[in-house]
């Protein structure tokens, strides 16, 4: 199965990034992404000017950062497959047409690789997972993106089926879309929220510094989501030092030798002032629609 962003670039748009030992960093306009090789090609930064949107290991030295797992979770418990999450992974192709590929996973036989594009034009990056059975059994799973956020900001989504019962993050409906306000006062331990959403878009607020990251990916059915999961997650860690916001695509069984494509667009903005940072406001559900 192939699945493709609207919003990802073609061919002739594609930018060579810089290398210093196993780091890669793409540039344009105002903007940066870099990813690490020797980690998983994990993305360590995306920013505007200096600022990152993501956090980094001095925040927690494990969960930072943005990585890609496969979900449920149930299938490998904790931590996450070292092959797919944190070890090296090899890079193949010559700048711009690269691929960054991990080793089997021990424990799942699955392999992740990762393309990344840029489009100058419309100031985004992509990244093109594929997902490869190299065990010798089917393997039923689900793409699974992981950002890492500074505390303080504000995640919504449009709501489909909306938020699950068994959700421990507080949360707002409102204007048809689902609000995530931090508060650390409400959060006393590993808390999390669990939603279906529609139109495939989320967006973080980092509301001390007017930043806004909006991801876009393939929307699904709820029907689609993997057991025990969801299309659309956000945790909070007691210690009150990073939010995750997560998406997921649909739950399939990839046969031996089988691979599967998912991509996702990211988008990084500096919040117009006339554009009040608050849960509930109509105005910036528009100017996220307009972005995308």
């Amino acid at each position: 199965m192939v699945t493709k962003d609207p919003a990802t670039p073609s061919d002739a748009s594609l930018l060579a990034p810089t290398v210093d030992g196993t780091v890669y960093r793409w540039r344009f306009g105002e903007a940066s992404f870099t990813v690490d090789a020797g980690l998983g090609a994990r993305i360590t930064e995306f920013c505007v000017g200096a600022e990152n949107i993501l956090t980094s290991a001095d925040v927690n030295p494990i969960n930072f950062g943005s990585t890609c797992w496969t979900s449920p979770q149930s299938q490998w418990g904790w931590p996450p497959p070292p092959e797919l999450d944190r070890e090296p992974y090899e890079v193949v192709g010559t700048p711009p047409e690269l691929e960054f590929r991990s080793r089997p996973a021990a424990a799942l036989g699955m392999v992740i690789a990762k393309r990344f594009r840029v489009d100058p034009e419309r100031e985004t990056f992509s990244v093109a997972y594929t997902f490869e059975n190299l065990s010798q059994t089917p393997r039923t799973l689900a793409p699974w993106e992981i950002s890492r956020h500074p505390v303080g900001g504000l995640t919504f989504f449009p709501k489909g089926d909306g938020v699950e019962g068994r959700s421990t993050l507080r949360s707002l409906d409102a204007e048809g879309a689902v609000w995530f306000d931090y508060d650390a006062g409400a959060i006393t331990a590993h808390q999390k929220l669990f939603a279906h959403g529609a139109e495939g878009w989320a967006a973080h607020l980092d509301i001390a510094r007017g930043m806004l990251l909006i991801k876009t990916f393939p929307a699904i059915a709820a029907a689609e989501q993997a057991p025990g999961e969801a299309q659309l997650e956000v945790y909070a860690d007691p210690e009150h030092t990073y939010v995750e916001l997560e998406q997921q695509g649909p739950y399939r069984t990839l046969e031996p030798g089988e691979k599967m494509d998912w991509t996702v667009v990211w988008r990084l903005r500096r919040l117009p002032a006339a554009i009040a940072a608050k849960a509930g406001n109509r105005d910036l559900l528009a100017l996220v629609r307009a972005m995308i």
